[in-house]
């Protein structure tokens, strides 16, 4: 029998791992798992084999079943006629070739954390892991100092390699998540503040074309194209290679705070003094925080956890001094420390054995927002079945200067207004054992969304954004951006690079443009 999904997700949650980089792949899950034969898919994977042999693999080979779990939730696992595993642009963009002749379906994996089924896998066609592509190199892109890695590569990676040098690049707050999925989301960072989304720090980009041709793409060549990819998702292009700017870095303070539900109304308390839009801490854009509030299906409990960063040698940075006056359930973790061992604490959200699901939306970023969300989860969660489930509703703060840095970097596709005031992104977050549950949790989460987003608008609270990165099935992130002007603008690119509609008909993707 498994372990209990509650007692599983809180040991990880409370518990820093050791070897962050390490993701195990649990073998039991390969040997229940029951082969679903695929649609006829053209003869592609052999006609990929021929050309490179060595990289397909088939069910039930090892390296087949490894890289087709090598996602964060088992509703994610499908069935591909077969895994390519290249390690070029040129041989992607020789596959791609293969797969739009022979009009073969295939989905494209970095590091597999989307939780929604058909992202990045495919039922019956070529998945493409990407975990051979992990380049990590240091250069320079018009004088601007910058590190060329790979879309193979977990952040973990990217951050244990880079801090050896001193330096920072601008990627995921979780340290198992993969690089190109942030990136191409828009990607948020605990440096946002000061550097703008993780996409605006890109200054090129190689990606192979829907026609498999290699290029290189960035302000001045394919202009538009550059801006789509900052946060435009998986809609134009696979991506090869980001060069990204790099910025000096030294030790952070750092960690997490776990409180019970006695402290729960302090914590809201200290989220609202943060957000502020004159006084608050997160002001002080080297400071950073995420707020979570769990609740337990099992035993009705809420508890929270909440990651506290700031960018410098400062203990108990007085930007976030109404978090670490909190009581605390266990010892904060907080510490002057280096980044790389403040992402290892993260290592633990990468287990890869239970069924999980995201959703996202967004109010302003307000003093009366948190108490008033924490209201509607609380009131939603109570309706709720007694059920062995973990539901996360997280708090994450976006400041106006992340805004502004995000203009002053060239934009991007998301396109929000710093004139409109800081905004608080919400995710919820679900883990779950029980294929028999999947339906009443992913209703039970939309009708959240729904709530959360009925009520907020009739408060006066609500701001029209989804972040990418959280969205869940059948959300319209795309629609919202700039307004709504970002959609017409994306789709005139996506044609003019994709005439074919490559990446919309036989590409995996949660997020395609004609759905949104």
């Amino acid at each position: 029998m498994k372990t209990s999904v509650i007692t599983l997700v809180i040991s990880l949650v409370s518990t820093v791992v050791a070897n962050p980089v390490t993701i195990p792949i649990d073998s039991s899950l390969i040997e229940a798992r029951q082969y679903r034969p695929p649609p006829s898919y053209g003869g592609a994977c052999q006609r990929i084999a021929q050309q490179y042999p060595a990289l397909i693999s088939y069910p039930n080979s090892t390296v087949y079943e490894t890289e087709n779990h090598l996602f964060w939730s088992e509703t994610t696992v499908l069935s591909p006629a077969c895994v390519f595993t290249p390690s070029n642009a040129q041989q992607i963009a020789d596959a791609l070739k293969i797969c739009v002749q022979t009009k073969t379906r295939f989905a494209v994996r970095g590091g597999g954390h989307t939780p929604i089924p058909g992202a990045a896998n495919t039922d019956g066609g070529v998945l493409v892991g990407l975990d051979r592509m992990k380049q990590t190199t240091t250069g320079t892109y018009k004088g601007i100092p910058i590190a060329s890695i790979g879309p193979g590569l977990r952040w973990i990676e990217v951050y244990s390699w880079s801090t050896k040098q001193g330096l920072i690049v601008m990627g995921g707050r979780y340290a198992p998540v993969g690089v190109p999925g942030v990136i191409l989301g828009g990607g948020l960072s605990y440096f946002a503040s000061v550097r703008g989304w993780a996409a605006d720090s890109v200054v090129q980009f190689e990606v192979v074309t829907a026609d498999s041709r290699v290029i290189q793409v960035n302000a001045d060549s394919n202009a538009d194209l550059f801006w789509a990819l900052k946060g435009g998702a998986a809609n134009f292009a696979i991506v090869t290679r980001f060069d990204t700017r790099t910025y000096p870095i030294d030790q952070i303070w750092g960690g997490y705070v776990n409180q019970d539900t006695a402290h729960i109304p302090d914590l809201l308390n200290a989220i609202s003094t943060y957000i502020a839009p004159k006084t608050g801490g997160a002001l002080d854009g080297k400071s950073a925080i995420d707020a979570t509030i769990y609740y337990n299906g099992t035993t009705k409990a809420y508890t929270t956890t909440t990651s506290l960063f700031y960018n410098g040698t400062v203990n108990n940075p007085p930007a976030l001094a109404n978090f670490t006056k909190i009581p605390t359930m266990i010892p904060a973790t907080t510490k002057i420390r280096s980044y790389v061992d403040f992402e290892g604490e993260t290592a633990a959200s990468g287990d890869r054995s239970l069924r999980e699901l995201f959703r996202a939306t967004s109010t302003k970023g307000v003093p009366a927002s948190p108490k008033f969300l924490y209201d509607i989860f609380v009131e939603e969660t109570k309706k709720l079945k007694t059920i062995e489930a973990l539901f996360s509703f997280v708090y994450q703060p976006i400041t106006v200067g992340a805004l502004r840095a995000a203009k002053a970097l060239g934009g991007d596709a998301l396109d929000l207004d710093p004139a409109d005031g800081s905004l608080l992104m919400q995710i919820i977050n679900v883990a779950w054992d029980n294929p028999a549950d999947d339906a009443y949790i992913n209703n039970w989460a939309a009708n959240l969304i729904t709530t959360i987003e009925t009520k907020a608008k009739a408060a006066g609270l609500y701001y029209p954004f989804v972040f990418l990165n959280d969205a869940g099935p059948g959300q319209k992130p795309l629609g919202l951006y700039g307004k709504g002007q970002s959609l017409p603008r994306l789709k005139t690119i996506a044609k003019k690079y994709d005439p074919n509609g490559v990446f919309q008909t036989l590409s995996g993707n949660a997020f395609k443009l004609a759905t949104q």
